[in-house]
């Protein structure tokens, strides 16, 4: 969006670098007097952003709570993202997968955070903006994240942030896209050169071809148990049934 095509007072604010906090007053009484509540809404406070890289303390708590409400509160299923808007949002904040922008990534980050349900397409986008990091320093997780080959504390911090809804009764439960690309990350260095929880991580991991939120569910794990019933041997299964 250009800034020719907002109107005031976002048409003034988006010649600025930064915004300041009498500038978010102004956008709060005139642009977004209700709040974000339309896509169109969304996108000017995505095009803002743009406009202003210099991103104020008070501006990073507006732009993210603004657009996680309506991401998650004010577009149906209320509470969680749906799978149509976790489309949006990746496509809004991407450039061919990769989110440069340290303030979107935080918004991304917000908004699995504060929703009931994600959908495992958000959750692996997440996953890839780690991997883009490492693997090539690009994006803008990279900017934050200590220059490391491996996997490092930091990361790790970043993965709980994204998986902690995955934990189930002390196992990850993870889609195939999202362990995918666990697996690239850990293919992206030597063992060697990964913090030792990464490892004891991997080791929580079950991936099974079946969406992430349902492996999450109670009818979910009752889908897990049977499956790993029918691949184990009647010897193996003998002797379940013995412990």
């Amino acid at each position: 969006m250009s800034a020719s095509r907002f109107s005031f007072p976002a048409c003034v604010i988006a010649g600025a670098n930064r915004i300041s906090t009498d500038e978010i007053l102004l956008l709060r009484k005139y642009t977004f007097p209700d709040g974000v509540r339309t896509l169109e809404d969304a996108r000017t406070l995505l095009a803002l952003a743009h406009c202003c890289p210099e991103a104020s303390p008070e501006w990073e708590v507006f732009f993210i709570e603004s657009l996680t409400r309506f991401l998650v509160q004010e577009t149906p299923p209320r509470g969680a993202i749906s799978e149509a808007g976790a489309r949006w949002l990746m496509r809004n904040i991407s450039d061919d997968g990769v989110v440069t922008s340290v303030l979107e990534l935080e918004l991304l980050l917000h908004v699995m955070e504060v929703s009931a349900e994600v959908p495992d397409s958000l959750s692996a986008f997440a996953l890839d903006q780690m991997r883009h990091a490492i693997v090539s320093r690009t994006g803008g997780y990279a900017v934050s994240r200590p220059d490391s080959r491996g996997v490092c504390i930091h990361d790790l911090h970043y993965l709980w942030r994204v998986l902690r809804g995955a934990l189930v009764r002390g196992r990850l439960m993870l889609s195939s896209r999202e362990g995918a690309i666990l697996k690239a990350i850990d293919r992206a260095a030597p063992t060697s050169e990964h913090h030792p929880a990464w490892r004891e991580m991997m080791v929580l991991v079950v991936t099974l071809d079946r969406p992430a939120d349902d492996l999450r569910s109670d009818d979910g794990w009752r889908w897990i148990i049977c499956r790993l019933w029918t691949m184990t041997s009647l010897p193996e299964r003998r002797w379940l049934q013995s412990h």
